[in-house]
């Protein structure tokens, strides 16, 4: 269904929507271990049914081509028995305290869109359901135990009777909303663990679903960004004269680290944009280049200050002699995101109230960035979230809300929509970051491994999002330095070896940083399922086995690394000119396991086939499991391909998709999924499948070639 935006505030959540039983209204709460405060107001996410049975969910997960709507729709609808057919989604337009993640933000990030809801989305949908039983309880002068709430009715099977939820609304608005409702038996969940259509397919195959990019407001004025194109530079002088005269042009409004161009049309700020006279200030950066940030990073690699962050068993015994000794470097890029949607918002901005529409995964980001630069309260501010043509990490920034409401100021509050064109999100984005990594392990006389140390070089990016590591190493039972955006799937991989130790050689860079897909384990998943085969291939076994031999008591990653043996049929010979590799990851809740079926001939790489194991937990929508490990595979394979941004004289030498290629259609694996479940908890989905994809991918190469790549993007390995 398509996205909507209501204009509630919490203090206003239940006047004008209950009144006269206009409608019965249930909140969602997050579970106690996820509120960031003793604050138990309303929360903006809730179940809404109207008089006349239209049932709405309104929820603050936003809708990027995950599919969480759905999911979290099936959820809903399963406990209360809606009428499947009837469901709306809507989202709230305030980013508000009472509904976060547990990094304390209102973002759509991390995999924790069924996750972390499920919970709360069965506890509200089971409360509505038990006041709407109790109302026809009353009316039809039976017990509610005698009563089932079915396709959005109130049933009573003995009698034949039933109402249907919208006449039931007003009584039930007057009872009191049960504080521990008895949620369904798994007998009566018959809608979760099915492969239903997603609700926004209709909108989206007919194109009437609504994109940032789509949105259009009356009188509304357009923008186009010149940015300093040195990172850590910003503007130190500009002539709005050069461009006034140009045709349609209205402003020119200075925004951190640029200027925004306003005209009648995008075109033609644009082209005043590009001939803005305007100065950037030097910086130390100015020179920066890829081959002294190596530099940096291999400095990290050899620094003898570098405190242990995780230690397991003793740090003399990672380090020995005694045994089989196999040592490994391996690096990754820079990276951007490349979403599909350009870097968008429109904003009509005053003194008194601001509105936004934009694709946004991360509200309250908006809201602390409009706040703290613009003083923008939170209750002036309405952000109207639309689908997101693409995000993976790129849209939990604000700067271009920030552009764009600044820009409406200056034009006295009319809409402006800013965008960027591709070559201003490539180079004057954020990325991913670069990192080198340095494995030493040793090995007993049956190839196991005894002891490993792991030095990780390269930036902190978690500090930037309000994460201390001298407190999240604290908090995860770390020694110091803990990360979770850089460390992430090294300190916590789940391979037994008794004798352990991660190290973190900070190496701060001049570069803005954001959260690609899957984050750290992209990286780490590279670094450590590759440097798992070396040990294999050291100790002469098989590394399925090698692999089972380190998974004592690890049931989970048994069960992928089984799935997707047998999928594969990994015991059997490779078909001829094929090689496979393999790898098994855990993110973000979910175990992952692929193994890739690839051929390269020296001057060239082709994937033929990707088998993906995956343990969500029960997966709530299989379809949609299925499609997201499709999507990850693809994405993760374009990015170990080719994909990586360089930088001279401090700026990103990329810019669009003809020098940061994604994969083409015709590149494409097939990809089979087998969908495990062992009744692990509940796991995420739209990040986990993409870490073991370049591993796999690696090791399947080290199997045609004999050749180990220790470095991405492949393309500098097999250049065509």
């Amino acid at each position: 269904m398509k996205p909507q935006n209501i204009h509630l505030t919490r203090r206003s959540f239940l006047a004008g929507a209950v009144a006269a039983g206009a409608a019965l209204v249930v909140p969602l709460r997050l579970p106690a271990w996820a509120q960031q405060s003793e604050d138990t107001g309303i929360s903006q996410a809730f179940i809404r049914i109207d008089t006349n049975g239209q049932v709405t969910f309104v929820l603050p997960t936003s809708e990027m081509g995950q599919g969480i709507h759905t999911g979290q729709a099936q959820i809903l609808a399963e406990e209360l028995g809606a009428d499947w057919s009837s469901i709306a989604v809507e989202m709230p337009n305030q980013p508000a305290p009472a509904y976060r993640i547990p990094s304390g933000q209102m973002r759509s990030v991390g995999s924790f869109g069924i996750r972390l809801w499920h919970d709360p989305l069965r506890r509200a949908a089971a409360q509505a359901r038990e006041m709407l039983t109790q109302a026809a309880a009353t009316r039809l002068g039976v017990e509610p135990a005698t009563l089932q709430a079915e396709d959005g009715f109130i049933v009573h099977a003995a009698s034949g009777r039933s109402l249907p939820f919208g006449d039931l609304v007003g009584d039930a608005s007057a009872l009191p909303v049960p504080e521990e409702p008895t949620l369904r038996p798994d007998q009566e969940r018959t809608l979760t663990g099915r492969s239903v259509p997603r609700l926004d397919t209709p909108l989206k195959v007919t194109g009437k679903a609504v994109y940032a990019v789509d949105v259009e407001r009356e009188g509304m004025l357009h923008g186009a960004v010149r940015l300093a194109p040195v990172f850590s530079a910003d503007i130190e002088s500009f002539d709005e004269s050069s461009v006034s005269g140009m045709p349609g042009v209205v402003a020119v409004v200075r925004v951190p680290r640029g200027a925004v161009v306003v005209a009648d049309s995008w075109w033609q700020a644009k082209q005043a944009a590009d001939a803005l006279d305007i100065t950037f200030t030097q910086t130390p950066a100015d020179t920066l280049s890829t081959d002294e940030i190596n530099e940096l990073l291999r400095e990290g690699l050899d620094r003898t200050d570098v405190p242990v962050t995780t230690l397991r068993g003793e740090a003399e015994a990672a380090l020995s002699t005694d045994g089989q000794v196999v040592e490994a470097e391996y690096s990754v890029p820079l990276l951007t995101h490349m979403c599909m949607e350009p870097i968008n918002c429109t904003a009509e901005s005053t003194e008194e109230r601001t509105e936004l529409w934009i694709g946004t995964q991360g509200q309250d980001v908006i809201r602390m960035t409009l706040e703290s630069a613009m003083q923008v309260q939170a209750e002036q501010l309405f952000i109207n979230t639309t689908y997101l043509g693409g995000g993976f990490g790129r849209k939990t920034h604000g700067e271009i809300a920030l552009q764009a409401a600044l820009a409406s100021r200056a034009v006295g509050g009319r809409p402006v929509k800013v965008l960027w064109s591709r070559e201003d999100d490539v180079q004057q984005g954020q990325y991913r970051q670069t990192m080198m990594c340095r494995f030493r392990a040793v090995l007993d006389d049956d190839g196991n491994i005894t002891g490993m140390h792991i030095r990780l070089a390269g930036p902190q990016m978690g500090r930037a999002y309000g994460f201390d590591p001298e407190q999240m190493a604290q908090a995860t039972g770390n020694l110091a330095n803990f990360d979770p955006f850089s460390l992430g799937g090294l300190s916590d991989m789940r391979y037994v070896i008794p004798n352990f130790v991660v190290e973190h050689a900070v190496v701060d860079l001049p570069i803005p940083l954001c959260p690609w897909r899957a984050i750290a384990h992209t990286f780490n998943g590279f670094f450590f399922e590759s440097f798992m085969d070396e040990c294999a291939a050291a100790a002469g076994l098989d590394p399925l086995e090698y692999r089972r031999n380190h998974c004592t008591g690890q049931a989970r990653m048994l069960a992928v690394l089984d799935r997707v043996a047998e999928m594969s049929r990994w015991n059997e010979p490779a078909p001829e000119g094929l090689s496979r590799g393999l790898a098994v990851v855990e993110s973000y809740g979910s175990y992952v396991a692929q193994v890739v079926e690839a051929r390269a001939n020296g001057e060239s790489v082709q994937v033929d086939q990707v088998y993906v194991a995956i343990d969500c937990g029960h997966a709530i929508n299989p379809g949609q499991v299925e499609a997201q490990m499709q999507g990850s595979v693809v994405d993760a394979l374009g990015a170990a391909l080719r994909q990586k941004v360089t930088i001279r004289d401090g700026r990103a030498e990329q810019s669009n998709f003809y020098d940061y290629s994604l994969l083409r259609m015709g590149e494409e694996p097939s990809v089979a999924v087998g969908i495990v479940e062992i009744g692990s908890p509940l796991g995420g989905v739209g990040e986990p499948g993409i870490p073991p994809l370049a591993p796999a991918l690696a090791n399947a190469l080290f199997a045609a070639t004999q050749q180990r790549v220790r470095h991405l993007p492949l393309s500098d390995h097999f250049p065509s």
